[in-house]
């Protein structure tokens, strides 16, 4: 992945873009292989120091406590020095505009402003790789929309981004670049474009779409 670049993986269920979510981001180790970012095998290094991941939900925060005490917690256990944790919370809720809610207790945020505080405790340190699983799952189009523009803002300041989701006008809308999954292992990869014409559905009238294409590929996809 290039630096500010999106990708995202697409796939049935059980095809492994959760895991490989997982993997990548150290919570899961793999049973063989390895994971090059950067040029090096993250397995064996610290590398995953300058990755971060969300999986969103409700859960995860304490309720009573602010988003800035939160955010301080989660700082304190990625090892940002003290001195410097104020300046490095201000700076990742301002990235999700939630800098006027710092002082919020978290209890009384809506299910999309907790998403958009999970992506802040991610971003903790500032990571050069952003891992989303389905950053919006569950969310009226309002709020997705909000999110997607948070995603947008992240990779115009150069964090790279690798989404999983089952929208796939968000996919559409964000990902330079999509990686097809099938039973695990990696089906095709290329932009929008280059999916619809691995797909050869065609549209009189029209161009084809993502989620056209992906249906005319998913029966494959379990296949494989």
């Amino acid at each position: 992945m290039k630096k500010g670049e999106i990708a995202a993986l697409l796939g049935p269920n059980g095809a492994g873009k959760t895991t490989i979510v997982s993997i990548v981001g150290g919570y899961l180790l793999p049973t063989s292989g390895s994971v090059i970012v950067g040029g090096q095998n993250i397995i064996k290094t610290r590398l995953r120091d300058n990755i971060g991941v969300s999986f969103g939900g409700d859960l995860g925060f304490y309720g009573r406590a602010t988003a800035k005490q939160n955010l301080s917690y989660f700082a304190d256990l990625a090892k940002i020095p003290y001195r410097k944790q104020k300046a490095e919370i201000e700076r990742v809720l301002d990235l999700v505009s939630l800098s006027n809610d710092m002082n919020k207790k978290v209890q009384f945020f809506s299910k999309g402003m907790k998403q958009r505080m999970h992506i802040a405790r991610a971003l903790l340190g500032n990571p050069k790789l952003l891992l989303l699983d389905e950053p919006t799952d569950g969310l009226d189009v309002e709020i997705a929309t909000n999110i997607r523009n948070v995603v947008k803002n992240l990779a115009q300041n150069d964090i790279s981004i690798l989404l999983t989701s089952h929208m796939m006008s968000e996919v559409e809308a964000l990902a330079d670049q999509i990686v097809l999954l099938g039973a695990g292992k990696v089906h095709a990869k290329g932009t929008v474009q280059d999916i619809v014409k691995l797909s050869k559905v065609k549209r009189i009238d029209r161009p084809a779409t993502l989620e056209e294409s992906y249906l005319a590929l998913a029966p494959q996809l379990r296949r494989e």
